[in-house]
């Protein structure tokens, strides 16, 4: 054999280097495997959807123990500067360390998987997933930015996964949510944007119903995007569908799993809004005005708004709705909603054309049917 030709010191390096790339190739446990590691996972992310960020790092930290450097890990960590930057999105610092954290799970994540597809020839969808999710968030966060060709070229990257994922839904049930979302958003946005027409038949057929059968599927079943999935569901029936009252069993959901994040309750008492069930937004406005956080004393202040104008003080709503024009707050939905109360209240007293001026002005930060839809 060649073998016996070669000097004891080059077998034990070629030794080492089989051992070394070995480890290399397989690279990290599969999590989703590891009843252990499933449960501190989604330990970590409740702690993260309640609030409670210093406890989910510590719940990360054991996570990371049971696996080293693994990308979900880094995922995580991602997930969790989010939301310590998300809904204010106004600490630069913060969301300067999540696009960090983001990018670092992407590279592993990709290493991962072009490893696992070279060492066994196949994919392997967690590491896939985890790499979508990655480019998926770097592509919302530049999209709040208004940071156009970044957000393309992040969604760009996560694009072939949602398609690679189709094949993985009941092995990891995570891909219900992106597969959903494609199947909802390929039949719906072209005909609300009929620009995007005249590209999107290059694109695999979507199918309106059949994605929202699986985004509920993925709020029972996936591991890592459970919550997610009800955000996306929740809005795509608010936002797109103007169904609010179908939204509201899954908005109280996460309100009594997550009672200390005060987000959860502004979704909530904007659907009870939207479905004209006003009898409990006093109380979740309450909740809201409690937060030491600006950005929910804004958020509050809509909702207060928008409740005197369901009960016909339409002085007390237009002066709320004029302070939440004047504020700093960055989500454009509620700067959308604040200009279609002052719009509804000019059409009230017969002016039309203040009317029309504050619809122009909703129409500038609102993205959705549901508002764009108000405007004449």
């Amino acid at each position: 054999m060649l073998t016996r030709n070669l000097p004891l010191n080059t077998l034990t390096l070629i030794a080492v280097f089989v051992l070394f790339t070995g480890r290399v190739l397989a690279q990290y446990p599969v999590i989703n495997n590891n009843p252990t590691a499933r449960s501190l996972l989604t330990a970590g992310l409740d702690q993260v959807y309640d609030d409670q960020f210093t406890a989910a790092e510590a719940t990360f930290a054991q996570l990371e123990k049971l696996a080293p450097g693994h990308p979900a890990v880094d995922l995580l960590r991602g997930v969790s500067l989010y939301y310590q930057w998300y809904p204010a999105r106004t600490d630069a610092k913060l969301k300067q360390r999540c696009t960090q954290q983001l990018d670092v799970t992407a590279k592993k994540a990709d290493d991962w998987q072009k490893a696992q597809k070279k060492s066994k020839g196949f994919d392997l969808p967690e590491a896939m997933f985890l790499y979508f999710t990655a480019e998926a968030m770097l592509a919302k966060i530049s999209h709040f930015e208004h940071e156009s060709l970044a957000a393309i070229r992040h969604a760009k990257n996560a694009y072939p996964y949602i398609q690679k994922g189709k094949t993985f839904q009941q092995q990891y049930p995570d891909f219900y949510l992106s597969t959903g979302l494609y199947n909802f958003y390929r039949d719906v946005y072209p005909e609300i944007h009929p620009f995007y027409k005249t590209v999107a038949w290059v694109m695999t057929a979507g199918d309106k119903k059949l994605g929202m059968n699986q985004l509920q599927i993925a709020t029972q079943k996936a591991l890592l995007v459970r919550t997610e999935a009800i955000l996306y569901l929740t809005h795509l029936l608010t936002d797109y569908e103007n169904k609010p009252a179908d939204a509201l069993p899954y908005l109280a959901q996460l309100v009594i799993t997550y009672p200390n994040n005060p987000y959860w309750r502004y979704k909530y008492a904007e659907s009870l809004l939207n479905a004209h069930q006003v009898a409990a937004i006093p109380q979740e406005i309450n909740h809201l005005m409690a937060s030491s956080e600006v950005v929910y004393h804004q958020m509050g202040t809509l909702l207060k708004a928008r409740y005197a104008l369901e009960k016909g003080q339409r002085s007390v709503a237009q002066n709320l709705a004029d302070e939440v024009v004047r504020s700093s707050v960055r989500d454009e939905s509620v700067r959308a909603y604040a200009y279609l109360v002052l719009a509804r209240i000019a059409g009230l007293q017969g002016h039309e054309k203040q009317a029309r001026h504050y619809y122009k002005q909703m129409l500038e930060f609102a993205e959705y049917p549901v508002l764009r839809n108000e405007a004449p």
